[in-house]
Formats: C-alpha cells, structure tokens, sequence
C-alpha cells in the first residue's frame, strides 16, 4: 500500500468502524483508483484481526468502491467517463427530474435556503481549492432534492449510483473549472426559484452536460 495507513480501531462496532475508516479513505482520494488493499496490511495498521477487515471489504464490494478478483489483490474501484456519461448521469437526471416536476409545489423558502446555503458554502470552499467538501457539497445540494420524494424505489435507485458519483468527482474534479461548478449550481437554484418547469428542465440538463467546463469523455 501507498503512504496512507489506517488508525487503529476501538472493538465497538468494529465491521461498520472499519468500513467508514476504508470508505472515507477511497472518498477523500486518499486511496486512489486501482490501489491495491491487503487485508492482513489493513488489519495490522488498525490493530485487529483480519475478520472485520474482510467483512467490510465485502460491504465496500456491494457498494461499487473495491473490486476483488479470484487469486488477485483487492483494488479500488475506478471509473469510466463513458459510463459516467452514458449510464450514471441519464439515471441521475431522470431521478432528479422526476422529482423536480412531481415536488415542485413543495419547495418552498426554507427549502430554497437551504440550497442557497449550500451554494454559499461551496463559493468558500472553491475559494480554498477544497476539492473534497466541494464534492460532499456537490451531492448534498442534489440530495436535498431527492430527499423531497417519498418513492422508495427512487431512493434505492439513488443510493445505487451514489458512490459511483463520488469516485467520479472526487478523481476527475481537478479538471473541473472551480468556479463552475459554483455559478451552475447557483443557475440551477435560482431556475428552480422560478417554478417554471421547461426552463428548470432546460437548466438541469446544461447542469448535468459537463461538455462547457469538464469533458467526461476525456476522463477514464
């Protein structure tokens, strides 16, 4: 493994520890795409036994962050900017979308505030060259959307393609022109503040396109 090691770890929920402590790991960029992981390594710099380790690799498995191959070394996850583009961000646009025309009436100001807050936050991170909070922020900005439906399968379909979005963002926004991303999510809340649902429909789909300041497809 690269430079980062692991803390050690408290036996209180050891698993769900481990996992977060790997999660945050890969998230922050800490872990890079395609870094190899030993389980006997990770164990040995947290301080346990090889067990949770393995349970949680398995966990990271189900959630698209690790792949193990038969008789190779289990590796962090990388992504594909044409799947990205061609997958990942039609699901992701028609997820939000669905809730934008179906919710709309219920966004009212402290809704819009919210949002409005997270744009405010974002700007100083931007200014900072935070790329890891402007990527939490990112995602929380269209969560707070999606957390407007009550579909169940919505949220699944959310959660599904959630941490695909992250590793994206967080090995392909140094590309990103910081500044952007900022202007677009304000375009985008002040569309909305217009409840007129062509032009918010227009606007989401100039959000999500990428082409005027990131090329997905250049990125693999």
């Amino acid at each position: 493994m690269a430079k980062f090691t692991f803390m050690q770890q408290n036996n209180i929920s050891l698993r769900e520890k481990v996992v977060i402590d790997i999660r945050k790991a890969i998230l922050s960029g800490e872990l890079k795409p395609g870094e190899r992981l030993k389980e006997a390594d990770i164990a040995d710099q947290m301080g346990i036994s090889k067990g949770p380790v393995r349970e949680a690799i398995r966990q990271l498995e189900r959630e698209g962050l690790l792949i193990t191959q038969p008789y190779k070394d289990t590796v962090v996850a990388d992504t594909d900017g044409d799947e990205v583009r061609d997958l990942v961000i039609p699901i992701r646009f028609h997820l939000e979308w669905f809730v934008i025309e179906k919710y709309l009436s219920a966004m009212d100001e402290a809704f819009f505030e919210k949002l409005q807050q997270i744009v405010r936050e974002m700007s100083q991170h931007a200014e900072e060259g935070r790329i890891d909070r402007l990527v939490e922020l990112d995602l929380l900005f269209h969560e707070t959307i999606i957390s407007l439906a009550s579909e169940r399968t919505l949220h699944l379909t959310w959660r599904s393609i959630i941490n695909q979005m992250k590793l994206h963002f967080m090995k392909n926004l140094r590309f990103f022109e910081k500044g952007a991303i900022v202007d677009d999510h304000q375009k985008l809340l002040d569309r909305l503040k217009t409840k007129q649902p062509e032009a918010i429909r227009d606007e989401l789909i100039s959000h999500m396109d990428g082409n005027r300041h990131f090329l997905y497809t250049s990125q693999k």
